[in-house]
C-alpha cells in the first residue's frame, strides 16, 4: 500500500542503470519522492539546494566510492539518512559501512518493503531534526572547510580538496585579494624554498580550476602574479 507522500526526498546514487531505475520506480510507487544520481558529484551538487534528503547509497561507485561518501555526509550532518544497498556482503564491509556512519546496511537482492520501512523512519528523523541549511548560507561567498577538506562554491557546490590543495587554498584564504607570494605557498606546503617548483603548484592549481568548473559551474577566481604568485578574488 502507498505511503502517504513525505516533504522529504530519496536520493539513490547507483551507477548501475538497471537496479537504479527499479528501485527508484519502486519507491516511487511507494510514495516517495525520488532522485537517482550515478556519481557522489551529481549528488552533491543536488543535496547543497535539497537538505531535507535520505540517501540509498551503492559502495562501488565510479570516482568517490559510497564509504567515502558516507564518512563525509556522517561528518557533516548527524541527522541525514543514510541506506547502504549493496552487493558486498563480507561481514568486514558491513562493519565498515556502518562504522562510518550508516543506519543500514541491506545486501541485494534487498526487500524493498523493508527499505521502505528503513527510509520512512530516516525521513521522519530527518524532518523533526533543524535544518541543515542554516550552517550554509548562501551569502554569495566562497568558503573553506577542515576535516574533511572541501571548497564551497557561492552556489553550495561542494568540492572536495587533496591535502595540497587545501593547504594552497588555506595560505590563499588568509590573504583574499592580495597577492599570495610564491614563498608563501611553499611555506604552505611545508617546502623549503629549494624544494618548491613553480610548475608543480601551476598543475595543482589548473587541475583544481577545472575540478571547480566542471563540479560547480562557476570558475575558480584564482589569478596568477606573473612572477610573484597568485592572488584569490574573495569578493567578486
Amino acid at each position: 500500500m502507498p505511503l502517504t507522500p513525505p516533504t522529504y526526498t530519496v536520493a539513490i546514487i547507483e551507477d548501475e542503470a538497471i537496479l537504479r531505475e527499479e528501485l527508484t520506480f519502486q519507491l516511487e510507487y511507494l510514495g516517495f519522492t525520488v532522485a537517482s544520481f550515478t556519481t557522489a558529484a551529481e549528488f552533491y551538487r543536488y543535496l547543497a539546494v535539497h537538505p531535507k534528503t535520505v540517501v540509498v547509497l551503492d559502495i562501488g561507485l565510479a570516482g568517490e566510492d559510497g564509504l567515502s561518501v558516507c564518512q563525509y555526509l556522517r561528518g557533516h550532518d548527524l541527522n541525514i539518512g543514510i541506506v547502504f544497498v549493496t552487493a558486498r556482503s563480507l561481514r568486514s564491509d558491513r562493519l565498515a559501512g556502518l562504522d562510518l556512519g550508516a543506519d543500514a546496511y541491506l545486501i541485494k537482492p534487498i526487500d524493498i518493503e523493508e527499505l521502505a520501512l528503513i527510509l520512512k523512519r530516516l525521513g521522519q528523523r530527518l524532518l523533526t531534526a533543524p535544518n541543515p541549511e542554516s550552517r550554509y548560507p548562501d551569502d554569495g561567498q566562497w568558503r573553506l572547510e577542515e576535516n574533511p577538506a572541501f571548497l564551497i562554491a557561492p552556489n553550495q557546490t561542494r568540492i572536495r580538496l587533496s591535502a595540497n590543495e587545501y593547504l594552497l587554498m588555506k595560505a590563499l584564504f588568509q590573504q583574499p585579494n592580495a597577492p599570495c607570494p610564491h614563498i608563501e605557498l611553499a611555506i604552505a606546503l611545508h617546502l623549503q624554498p629549494e624544494e618548491y617548483h613553480k610548475h608543480r603548484v601551476e598543475v595543482i592549481f589548473s587541475r583544481l580550476r577545472e575540478r571547480v568548473l566542471r563540479l560547480s559551474g562557476l570558475p575558480l577566481p584564482l589569478q596568477a602574479e606573473r612572477n610573484l604568485g597568485y592572488r584569490f578574488l574573495y569578493d567578486l
